[in-house]
């Protein structure tokens, strides 16, 4: 430690000039006798309005938070230390532009003045600590972000193993059937339509799994041909038709007169419409209805997809066309939630874009999709 009077003026002039922490002395009357450049610079009050005045006129919320106790205690010979973690700052001062925070975030450290032996007054130094802060939080949102994608990637397994385990359960329990009783017609015919409905079932949980996989790969690429856009709709509609009899739902459509072209890939443009009508029928009770309606812009065309069933609660709502979230959402009513995924994708790849609005629970919902009627792109990942 340095004890040569020589040099006391000299690091005096640098902690007063330089410093990069503010530096504030008062006498054991809590007077202001020192106020460093960076005091001046934070607070926006210079030395000279500060100097011979009370700190707790300075700073009357030292008062009013109970931190001129501390003070009390310095003065006795105490050091106390602040911590950002609870006091989030000594004194309110604003922080810099570029942290993006309301507030300065500091640590401080309070101590005794001491000359000879005797406490003659107090020194604080306040660390700005705004920087390290905003480090931590990323580091803990980071972290937080992982934890949640480990447990969706855990459910979405979970859900994986049941819906893959359930068909197969259902094809070997009448394999087994077919072997005790293959002379019986009537168990054969509706055995093989059981296992042959098990088996398209599972094909399709296989599919969206390498659609998905392809897409994440940026592998998946678009078949581009001029498509009549009504024809491609209605195909789709036509597929669903039997689906939303079976459930007593009524399947309206609304197209335009004009039969209009578009540069799509027909198969994928087709396994959009599909999944966006089957999840209404999924989600809509029986005596529903589910309506698709087309209408024509000049920059492309738009399909409506909406429905009167159970509707999307407003959390809900922001992460319908997210993978792994899907899988909670959709794991009580079959499959594995990655269609809306694997549309948004498929319609982005398209160079559409495609949301869903709905008021709420028990609201319906309605999808819109909006495709160009060219000018796609060949590729593209998983946003």
């Amino acid at each position: 430690m340095l004890k040569n009077p020589d040099f006391n003026e000299p690091i005096l002039d640098w902690l007063n000039d330089y410093a990069s922490q503010g530096i504030v002395t008062t006498d054991k009357d809590l007077i202001i006798r020192g106020w460093n450049c960076w005091l001046e610079e934070n607070t926006g009050r210079s030395a000279a309005e500060v100097l011979g005045r009370s700190l707790f006129v300075i700073f009357p919320d030292l008062v009013e938070r109970g931190l001129d106790r501390l003070y009390r205690s310095a003065l006795e010979g105490q050091i106390s230390v602040l911590a950002q973690r609870f006091h989030q700052y000594l004194t309110k001062l604003p922080a810099r532009p570029e942290f993006g925070l309301a507030e300065m975030q500091q640590a401080a450290r309070i101590a005794p003045l001491v000359c000879n032996g005797i406490v003659i007054g107090t020194i604080t130094v306040i660390h700005d600590v705004s920087e390290r802060v905003i480090r931590e939080n990323e580091l803990v949102a980071a972290r937080e972000q992982a934890d949640k994608a480990n447990e969706a990637k855990d459910r979405f397994l979970a859900v994986l193993s049941h819906d893959l385990r359930t068909p197969l359960t259902s094809i070997l329990g009448w394999a087994r059937i077919f072997r005790e009783r293959a002379g019986d017609e009537q168990i054969v015919r509706r055995g093989t339509e059981i296992i042959e409905r098990s088996a398209a079932v599972q094909l399709q949980l296989i599919e969206e799994i390498l659609d998905l996989s392809r897409i994440t790969a940026a592998k998946l690429e678009l078949n581009l041909e001029p498509v009549e856009v009504r024809q491609i709709v209605n195909a789709a509609l036509e597929t669903l038709e039997p689906a939303a009899i079976a459930k007593g739902i009524t399947l309206h459509r609304s197209m335009p007169d004009e039969p209009r072209v578009a540069k799509l890939d027909s198969k994928r443009c087709q396994q959009i419409i599909w999944n966006l009508v089957s999840n209404s029928l999924k989600f809509t009770p029986r005596g529903g209805a589910v309506e698709a309606t087309l209408k024509y812009a000049s920059e492309g065309f738009e399909l409506r997809i909406a429905d009167t069933g159970k509707g999307i609660d407003a959390e809900s709502l922001p992460h319908l066309f997210e993978p792994l979230w899907q899988a909670e959402g959709s794991a009580s009513d079959g499959g594995l939630g990655l269609g809306l995924a694997i549309v948004r994708n498929l319609v982005e790849l398209h160079g559409g874009s495609i949301h869903a609005e709905s008021s709420g629970t028990g609201q319906g919902a309605t999808f819109i999709l909006k495709l160009p009627w060219s000018g796609a792109r060949t590729q593209a990942g998983l946003a």
